[in-house]
């Protein structure tokens, strides 16, 4: 043989192996004369065929699967089976200059269609890239010439921005506690927002005083209506604002004089707070890890909250030692019955109390002897872990962009939940 084949000869031979082979795995032609098109579902992962010649922007791109070429497109890594995938070429370090610092990002649907889109607070204002039925995104739309380092000097140390439905309509809006008080842009059926509006003069930075290592705030459902209520945690205690149908909210109400600055001695660099359902009643009720232990006001139809009461002496800064900068602690349903449990990563692995229909928990077990500060190798001299949390200023909340770091080396330990024992 000795022709050339329109590059396909023996002299490329490699090449045709290794376009072949992507055959096998599922990889589809994308050369104009074999007649694909941009759809589909193809390979490991059933992705689109979207560097087909016919139908992709400017012919798409000479890749393996189109022409004569090692060079992989952005889609064939998916038909191969190959994860992570890069998905959208923005929101990163490099792409687009994203920091965390300064742009917080999130995962929220924000077109009510349950899948979970990007929204990024950039230096511009917030952009979204809205999730596809394929696993792909689209590309990044600016959808709020506000909210942004630069457009409106929001920042990370002072401004809180959160995604939260607050109207009740499924789609998440954007919330984001600006100098002057709350200031919400409700999200659209198509994907935009409304212009941003100030619903309420207080939990901001001058409206009020509020600060971000001194007053945690949050985004969550307290009367079981269906609609994001803000929370705050201030100095005289916890403060609510009901959310309205339409996307205002009702004047500041001082529901307990506890879990605050001054009420109680309350810190964010001692004492996690939290909002979850405990009782499995439909409504967020505040989970305090305080000095003694784990405190809890259940939540009430009509906003109020039931006197805070000490639920277990543990998980807390005295009662067991814990710290937030070495030991994380989270609210979530482990067993499937509907109520929040407790989850804390402790020095000797994971600990567990489950929630009790009364709002009370069961006496925390350890569940599983690894993921912890001193239990982290699993007995294994291969694997390293390190489990820390970075120094922060604050302790880690939504609005901080700020996860605990899980540092691995070899292969990955996992543990799966089991609904019936440990």
């Amino acid at each position: 043989m000795d022709y050339n084949n329109n590059g396909w000869g023996p002299a490329n031979i490699d090449r045709v192996f290794a376009h072949e082979t992507g055959h096998i795995f599922g990889c589809p032609d994308e050369y104009a004369s074999s007649g694909c098109n941009c759809g589909g579902g193809w390979g490991r992962f059933g992705i689109v065929n979207g560097n087909c010649e016919n139908c992709a922007g400017e012919g798409g791109v000479a890749c393996l699967m189109k022409g004569n070429t090692f060079s992989l497109c952005e889609y064939t890594p998916g038909h191969l089976g190959w994860s992570p995938q890069l998905v959208v070429p923005n929101f990163g370090y490099n792409a687009g200059g994203w920091r965390v610092d300064q742009h917080p990002r999130f995962l929220a649907d924000t077109t009510g269609d349950r899948r979970a889109d990007i929204v990024g607070f950039g230096n511009a204002g917030a952009w979204v890239s809205r999730a596809r039925a394929d696993g792909r995104f689209e590309t990044p739309q600016l959808v709020v010439a506000n909210f942004g380092y630069t457009a409106g000097g929001w920042r990370i140390d002072r401004h809180p921005r959160f995604l939260a439905d607050v109207t009740g309509d499924g789609r998440a809006d954007i919330v984001g506690f600006g100098n002057a008080g709350v200031w919400v842009s409700l999200a659209q059926a198509d994907g935009t927002f409304t212009v941003p509006r100030l619903v309420v003069n207080n939990f901001g930075y001058d409206a009020g005083g509020w600060r971000v290592d001194q007053h945690p705030r949050f985004l969550a459902d307290v009367n079981g209506d269906g609609r994001a209520d803000i929370v705050g945690f201030g100095n005289a205690g916890v403060w609510v604002s009901l959310a309205q149908a339409d996307g205002t909210f009702t004047t500041p109400q001082l529901v307990v004089s506890n879990f605050g600055y001054n009420a109680g001695g309350w810190r964010v660099d001692q004492h996690p707070r939290f909002l979850a359902d405990v009782n499995g009643d439909g409504r967020a009720d505040i989970v305090g890890f305080g000095n003694a232990g784990v405190w809890v006001s259940l939540g009430q139809a009509d906003g109020t909250f039931t006197a805070p009461q000490l639920v277990v002496n543990n998980f807390g800064y005295n009662a067991g030692g814990w710290r937030v900068d070495r030991h994380p602690r989270f609210l979530a349903d482990v067993n499937g019955d509907r109520r929040a449990d407790i989850v804390g990563f402790g020095n000797a692995g994971v600990w567990v109390s489950l929630g009790q229909a009364d709002g009370t928990f069961t006496t925390p077990q350890l569940v599983v002897n690894n993921f912890g500060y001193d239990a982290g190798a699993g007995g294994s001299t291969s694997i390293r872990v390190s489990w820390l949390i970075p120094p922060a200023t604050a302790a880690p909340t939504l609005s901080d962009s700020v996860t605990p770091a899980f540092g691995f080396q070899g292969r990955f330990p996992m543990a799966r939940s089991r609904t019936q024992g440990w």
